[in-house]
Parts: structure tokens; sequence; C-alpha cells
């Protein structure tokens, strides 16, 4: 009787991750970057299925150790791991469709933002891939079934690509724009509140934090909620009505209110 949500994605050795990292981390961030779309939903985990194409070179323990962490990883969410398949391959590509249950309400999506709303969102941000953080994200499921269900959360959407990219997108669904203060964004521990800072929280992608849109009451709700500080959130701008006429600016950014032109060049998902 419940509604599924349903993701699928992927991980190529050498766009994704490193080609040199363990099989183990290979199968964790493989599951946990497609369990981070459910969260956007504010669904449960339910099951899922993956496919494995690799080298016949890595032979049959590299294989059990990759499928033993994916098998491990699955269980700790509560998913029961339902088929898959196996092929050779030039290099490792990964890839699995994650199955969510819907909670009681349907999920918020990315198109719901409106004019007044505020932008809150999860974590800290930046420094993902330096820090090696992106291989073990931690998909915000708790929160993004209680910011859908409790918050009503006006759209919402997860941060792999960097805030000003995905921002970009929830923004173009709801037809509307937005202004971001850029001394408000929880950065990560090791980035200041400077424009390289900023840029890396901005720009450099696979945070796998929400970005929620919500009412300005339930906002204020949010920001005191325990099981929402204890997850770092932070209001950081709101939802502004857009025109769309030329040179107008979708998203504004801004320092102490004034705005500031700031250079972001755009999370790839590339390793070299």
């Amino acid at each position: 009787g419940s509604r599924l949500q349903i993701s699928t994605d992927q991980l190529i050795a050498g766009v994704h991750i490193d080609p040199a990292a363990r099989p183990g981390q290979m199968a964790r961030k493989l599951l946990r970057r497609s369990l981070s779309d459910l969260a956007a939903a504010g669904a449960q985990p339910w099951a899922v299925l993956w496919n494995v194409a690799a080298p016949y070179d890595k032979g049959l323990a590299w294989m059990k150790r990759l499928a033993r962490a994916f098998v491990e990883e699955a269980s700790l969410f509560g998913m029961s791991v339902v088929g898959g398949d196996l092929s050779n391959a030039d290099q490792v590509v990964l890839s699995c469709t994650v199955i969510g249950l819907e909670g009681r309400v349907r999920t918020p999506g990315r198109g719901g933002a409106r004019a007044g709303h505020r932008l809150l969102v999860t974590g800290r941000l930046g420094a993902a891939v330096s820090s090696g953080r992106h291989l073990l994200p931690e998909p915000r499921l708790t929160e993004g079934r209680l910011l859908a269900e409790s918050y009503r959360a006006s759209a919402m959407i997860d941060l792999s690509d960097g805030l000003s990219e995905d921002l970009q997108r929830m923004c173009a669904a709801s037809a509307c724009g937005a202004v971001v203060e850029l001394s408000k964004l929880p950065l990560a521990r090791c980035l200041r509140h400077q424009e390289d800072g900023w840029s890396s929280a901005l720009g450099e992608g696979e945070d796998y934090e929400l970005l929620v849109a919500l009412r300005p009451a339930e906002a204020k709700r949010a920001l005191v909620d325990p099981v929402l500080t204890g997850a770092g959130i932070h209001e950081i701008g709101r939802i502004v009505g857009f025109n769309g006429r030329r040179g107008d600016k979708r998203i504004v950014w801004t320092v102490d209110g004034e705005n500031m032109d700031i250079r972001i060049a755009g999370w790839e998902h590339q390793w070299k």
C-alpha cells in the first residue's frame, strides 16, 4: 500500500572515484550517494539492485570484498539486495537502483519553492574531496523524512554537484530566484569565510547534504528541532521572484547584505 520512490546512480572509476580506491570504498560510496537521492525525497530505504562491470584481472578476492561491503552497507540501512548483474569491462563501472517507501506526505520534489520561503541546508559544505569525506557520505535519511513530513518541505534536493549548481536546479524547477548570504554558509572546518572558502562550498560538490525550502514559520521551527540541529541545519537565504529578463541573475550572492560577484568554476566529476 506504500508509494515507491526509485532512483538510480552509478560510480565509475576515474570519474566518480579514484581508480586506486579500495573495493569497499567504492561499494560504500555507490550506495550512500544513491541513498542521498532518497533522503531528498523523504523516503525510507527498502530494497536495492546493483550491477558490477570490472576488468577480469581484478580477481575473485577483489570482487568478494566489493560484494561483502555492498551487502553489509545495505543491511546497515535496512535494505534488501534483491538482484543485479555482473559483466567484464575495461574499467570499474558500478551502478545501483535504490527503492524507497514514501512517507505520509508526497515527496516535495524540486518545484515547490515560492518567493518568501527560507533556504536551509544541513551539515557543512566544501572540501569534501580534499578531506576524503566524499568516500563515506552520510545520507540525511532521517532529516529528509522529518523535513518532508513534519515541516512540509516545499522543495528539497541533495547537494552532489555543489550548492551553486543544485540551487540553480531547484530555482529553475520552481520558476523562482534566490538570495544567499555567503557569511551564513556552514563551511567545512578547514575553510574560512573568504572567497576561496565560499567558492569551495558553492562549487566543489560531493557534499551530499540537503538543501530545503520551507515556509517562514516552518523554517523557524526547524531551526530549533533537536534532530535537525544535531545535523547542523542552518538558514542561508531566501527564495525570491524571478522574471527571467535578460541580464537578471537567478541567484544573488551577498555578504552582509551587499551583492558579491564571486567566480564559481562548477563541479566536474573527474579523477585523473
